[in-house]
């Protein structure tokens, strides 16, 4: 039977409705009978059966593409619709700010088509829902919804409402500290401080995710090790115990130390009044477990329950749900155990299965499950090498999952029962295409890359001749490793392939940020020689490797003069050393030097600052005159620079980007306007900002070591976000790609032990992990046998458990696999390679394998590409038969001319085109130098030449900056500079030439705590990325004096109507530039005509600040206009000043042309 037919026949056993008590008395609605009222596809059986289903609670299985959003959203509306709940008494929880406004915006706007209805008489509503102003579910992500629980609730357990959620990085800091003052027992402690402050944060996540407290992870690790201890190495023989046995215990004693130290960081978190991200979803199941009127509350207040993602759900977020909504309550949990990819974030693929038995019926039975099978998205072929992926996973998961069901029940019952849960293979969709799939193998990873860029200008050429849009399809490149994204980088440029990296988090890898934290890490730290050596080597400097061995022997030679000094006890004065003439003195035989000691005293960057322009020892390697030229410039700089460290933190990094031409260097960057350009040093502006609102010490020293943990433990800050380009290639991990797709998706890199991973952690490795049998899904992973009679067999059993964890981890991974596969709508090609970077060939992955059938038969699904055969048993790595070679340093301007490289293009250089307009600007500066300086001054200009060239630059700097000064707006403006451009245009081009970070002031933070708790007050959600800051929605901070104003707006007006829209983005062209901007709020009048709110937090300024800032409701309002596509005059647009309680609306705003006028006067500025 076709899937059409499927649908058909199915459909009258799916119009069936809760039961009669549950029911209202007038008549029912269909799912069907809606879907025709609000002109949507009817759905199918699947969908018809869950909208409908009882209250009662349900598990859904829902597969990759099978419509879950649009099913929870017809479901809110058919209970709403047919008189089952009320809007506001539901409830729905999802992972992602941007899920959770996808959701929300769907059920807005079906609910807002059913309320026309129902004001046309043609569906009947309860008045509270069919009015204008009805509210609205409450759609939040599993983050937020817990830190309002501990919010509404956590007092009744101590916690205060003014605690802080730290940031990773602040959260790194405070454990690091903690661990700088342990003063225990350290012996069996072998890793670096760096790693044991990991594993503390690493241990404290679990504990709270599993909500143990490190008090009895000390107790069971300290009663495996008294049992432990007790046991002969093998019983009845007194064989002395082994290394490994040794080793095994001290990581036992490893972690209870860890425990321990956990323990403390817990309560210097106390003492601070600070929570972490982990803290906020184990207290807020603390609540719901020991007080009863959280769970009575939020009972009476949501009706309905609907949980999205749930397999990626943490054992606390499971506890949490289940404390407050068991029993019986309508609560439907909405997952696919295929797509449980998060376990290293805590998330617990079997948990989902446990879903019936702990969310138990008021009769006590097993709550019930459905499916959504149709797989919308992809086309048959690339469905079908889906199903290869889970058809194991399905068979094993389904055997645990009953197998756990059926425990406790006698044989005729567990008959009776049958099976529980089922995962179903996904079914095409309705007259779905077929798709291509197709297996490749090729020699090297550069082939791989190659073979890749040939196939997307072939589909992108394709696509264009066929249809004549360029742009529209859509391609992805998912990689198992970031590693992996160098070599596609390359190729993707030198083929002209426009590219974006999805999800990268690499703000201080970029090239002028590095530059930039080595120059900060110099002049904070004598003792940084690594840094200096990024600058000495680096483009500017251009140190080559001779000159630098010459500056090593200089610097160990100031360190003998040094070792000397002190032996000698005399003084050590380099100058004089410079002066004098003098050399060093030799060491004797009888006197060696010590390396470690000499490595230490040997400082680089006090070498510099010791560096004389014509002294130079003998027995040093010579150091050049271009070499020594340089070497000095980079010390004054230097110099200069250090007498800034005590400045603001903002001013600092001004002064430094200044000093280092970095602003000119990236103006002058071919092929890219000066804010594209600068767009990271933009971004680390902001994250310093960032630091200086949060620390509690702001110095160059503490934001210094904020970024290495920062680096460490964020990713290396987020990257500035790039304008989106739809013909670029998307570039992303396989785990960043869950809940996108594309037309086109290419996974390369399926080698074995690559992917799947040949890596797994285990608990009895390391010291970061809660041990396994502590952890709420502990049914659901490996055991390690340790009821044992002697040690070695706990050994053995040790072994036996690392191989279950390695299958264990290959089911995460076959999970990865696919939703990989599962990404694609119309192609997919799978590729391995036969080489690596080793010596040894590589195998394809067994999962490649597994799809290698799809090619045979004669119902092929998948087509066999290039594939290249296993070498000979004494092949060469083909990538290792030849060297390349390079001068090094090689001109910044021209890049390194490689030789050896066959078959690659040499870079064509600038170095040319760049001297000769760099010939003109002189020779124009020259010019005007001449027409400038009167003879007096070039008298005495001549009898001091310093002063004079450094006299030059000032004047010639004042007379360009009094000149008209040309600037080059961005393509892309805020709102909130608009309306400064208008208010002093002079003084925004002049910021935007060169601008300066500044520091946030009060005013700033209080605006964004009083819009989060806005946010908060409608229940609604703003648009947020996968990636976001954790605990960047939580509290609202009452340090800023936010409660007057928050009482304030309770008993205004706004808080009685409900806003249309809250926190809504737009953009608009205004002349040459897009305006872009956030409207606070928008509500709809009776009468239609549309009013957009600003919420303002500080004081209501003067009449002639208002005209201003009028400025910014102007651009809303042409924004909201073109966007609806209603005249102006039906859009009004006003500030509310909430401390003031004071609504201004300005008369007069500016329409198009008047805003016109403001862009373009900027360019004359």
């Amino acid at each position: 039977m076709s899937t059409s037919e499927q649908v058909s026949t199915e459909a009258s056993e799916a119009s069936e409705v809760p039961d009669s008590s549950q029911a209202p008395e007038r008549p029912v609605l269909s799912p069907y009978e809606l879907a025709e009222l609000l002109e949507q596809r009817p759905p199918t059986p699947e969908q018809a059966a869950i909208i409908c289903s009882p209250l009662e609670p349900l598990l859904v299985i829902a597969g990759a593409g099978s419509g879950k959003t649009t099913t929870m959203a017809d479901r809110v509306v058919w209970l709403v619709a047919n008189g089952l709940v009320l809007p506001e008494e539901i409830l729905g929880v999802t992972f992602t700010r941007k899920a959770a406004g996808e959701l929300a915006s769907r059920i807005r706007g079906q609910l807002a088509k059913l309320g026309t209805l129902a004001r046309s008489g043609l569906v009947e509503l309860a008045p509270a829902a069919a009015a204008r102003d009805a509210l609205e579910p409450k759609v939040s992500t599993y983050h937020s919804y817990a830190s309002g629980i501990v919010t509404d609730y956590g007092l009744r357990l101590g916690i205060e409402r003014d605690a802080i959620v730290m940031g990773s990085a602040d959260a790194w800091q405070l454990a690091s500290h903690v661990v700088e003052a342990h003063d225990g027992a350290h012996e069996h402690f072998t890793a670096a401080k760096s790693t044991l402050i990991q594993s503390v944060m690493d241990l404290a996540g679990e504990c709270a995710e599993h909500l143990q407290e490190p008090e009895q992870v000390i107790a069971t690790i300290e009663e495996y090790l008294a049992s432990f201890e007790a046991l002969p190495y093998i019983a009845e023989t007194v064989k002395p115990r082994t290394a490994a046995v040794t080793k095994q215990l001290d990581v036992l004693r490893t972690r209870a130390s860890v425990a321990a130290l956990v323990q403390k960081y817990a309560e210097a978190k106390r003492r601070r009044n600070v929570l972490d991200y982990g803290d906020l979803v184990a207290l807020a199941a603390r609540i719901a477990r020991d007080v009863p009127h959280a769970a009575e509350m939020e009972r009476q207040r949501f009706k309905v329950v609907l949980l999205d993602e749930f397999q990626d759900t943490s054992h606390a977020q499971l506890q949490l749900f289940a404390e407050l909504f068991g029993a019986g309550h309508p609560v439907t949990a909405v997952g696919d155990p295929h797509q449980s990819i998060y376990g290293f974030r805590g998330a617990s693929a079997g948990q989902l299965f446990r879903f019936p038995e702990i969310f138990l019926k008021h009769d006590g039975a097993y709550a019930g499950t459905a499916e959504l099978t149709i797989a919308w998205r992809n086309s048959a072929h690339i469905l079908a090498a889906a199903n290869v992926m889970s058809a194991e996973l399905t068979a094993a998961q389904t055997r645990k999952a009953n197998a756990r069901l059926a425990a406790g029940l006698t044989e005729s019952e567990r008959a009776a029962a049958g099976p529980r849960v089922v995962v179903s293979p996904l079914r095409e969709k309705p007259h779905a295409p077929d798709g291509e799939v197709v297996l490749a193998r090729y020699e090297t990873e550069l082939d791989e890359a190659e073979a890749i860029a040939a196939e997307i200008l072939d589909r992108k050429g394709d696509f264009t001749h066929r249809t004549g849009a360029q742009g529209a399809m859509t391609l992805a490149v998912l990689c198992r490793r970031r590693a992996q994204f160098s070599k596609l980088q390359s190729v993707f440029e030198a083929r002209g392939i426009p590219y974006e990296i999805v999800g990268l988090s690499g703000l201080l890898g970029t090239p002028e940020i590095v530059d930039l934290v080595a120059t900060l890490r110099v002049i904070a730290d004598p003792g940084r020689s690594d840094a200096l050596m990024r600058l000495l080597t680096g483009a500017r400097w251009r140190i080559g490797p001779a000159d630098l061995m010459a500056f090593a022997d200089w610097a160990r030679h100031l360190a003998r003069r040094r070792s000397w000094a002190a032996k000698h006890r005399v003084g050590f004065d380099a100058a004089a050393l410079h002066a004098e003439g003098g050399e060093s003195p030799q060491e004797t035989p009888d006197a060696p030097v010590v390396t470690a000691d000499l490595v230490d005293a040997s400082s680089l960057i006090e070498a510099l600052d010791y560096l004389s322009p014509d002294y130079w020892p003998e027995g040093c390697r010579p150091l050049s005159d271009v070499a020594r030229t340089r070497l000095l410039a980079l010390r004054d700089e230097l110099r200069v620079l250090r007498t800034f460290v005590g400045e603001d933190l903002a001013n600092l990094l001004g002064v430094v980007e200044k000093t280092m031409l970095l602003d000119i260097e990236l103006a002058a960057k071919p092929g890219s306007s000066i804010h594209h350009a600068r767009r990271h040093l933009d971004a680390f502006a902001d994250a310093a900002a960032t630091f200086m609102q949060a620390a509690q010490r702001v110095d160059l020293d503490a934001f210094l070591a904020w970024l290495e943990t920062a680096e460490s433990e964020e990713g290396g800050l987020e990257m500035s976000p790039v304008e989106s380009n739809p013909d670029a290639v998307a570039l992303l991990t396989v785990h960043a790609s869950k809940g996108l797709e594309w037309d086109v998706v290419f996974v390369p890199g399926m080698n074995a032990g690559a992917f799947p991973s040949a890596r797994a952690d285990r608990w009895s490795t390391g010291a970061k992990s809660l041990p396994w049998p502590l952890r709420g899904d502990r049914d659901d992973l490996p055991e390690w046998d340790m009821n044992v009679p002697d040690l070695k067999s706990l050994m053995d059993n040790e072994k036996l458990f690392a191989d279950d964890v390695l299958l264990h981890a290959e089911e995460e991974e076959r999970r990865l696999a696919y939703v990989a596969f599962t990404r694609a709508r119309d192609y997919l090609m799978c590729s391995t390679t036969v080489w690596g970077s080793g010596k040894k060939p590589l195998e394809p992955s067994p999962f490649l394998d597994e799809l290698l059938p799809l090619t045979e038969g004669a119902h092929q699904t998948a087509a066999l590409g290039l594939w290249r055969e296993d070498p000979e048993e004494d092949a060469v790595n083909p990538i290792s038969a030849g060297a390349e070679s390079a001068p090094w340093p090689y001109d910044p301007l021209n890049g390194p001319e490689i030789a050896g490289r066959a078959g690659v293009a040499q870079r064509i250089g600038r170095r040319e085109n760049s001297e000769r307009s760099a010939a003109a600007v002189l020779a124009s500066v020259a010019e005007f130098q001449e027409q400038e300086i009167s003879a007096g001054t070039a008298e005495f200009l001549a009898q001091n030449p310093r002063w004079g060239t450094e006299a030059s630059v000032l004047l010639a700097q004042d007379k360009i900056e009094t000149e008209q000064l040309r600037v080059e707006l961005p393509p892309h403006i805020s709102a909130s500079r608009l309306v400064a451009l208008g208010e002093d245009p002079d003084k925004v081009t002049r910021a935007m030439r060169r601008p300066v970070p500044t520091k946030p002031g009060m005013a700033a933070r209080k605006g964004t705590a009083f819009h989060a708790w806005i946010e908060e007050f409608f229940a609604t959600t703003g648009q947020l990325d996968f990636d976001e800051e954790p605990g960047a929605d939580a509290y609202v901070d009452e340090a800023y004096g936010l409660a007057d104003m928050q009482e304030t707006f309770k008993n205004s007006d706004w808080a009685a109507r409900i806003p249309a829209d809250l926190e809504v983005p737009i953009e608009t062209r205004v002349a040459e530039v897009v305006v872009r901007g956030r409207i606070d709020a928008v509500f709809r009048d009776p009468d239609g005509v549309w009013d957009l709110i600003d919420w303002k937090t500080g004081k209501v300024p003067s009449k002639a600040q208002l005209a201003v800032r009028g400025v910014q409701l102007a651009v809303y309002r042409l924004a909201w206009s073109r966007l609806k596509g209603v005249p102006l005059d039906q859009v009004r647009a006003a500030f509310y000043y909430v401390g003031q309680d004071k609504l201004i609306r300005p008369v007069d705003l500016a329409g198009q042309e008047e805003l016109e006028a403001i862009v373009r006067n900027a360019y004359t500025a």
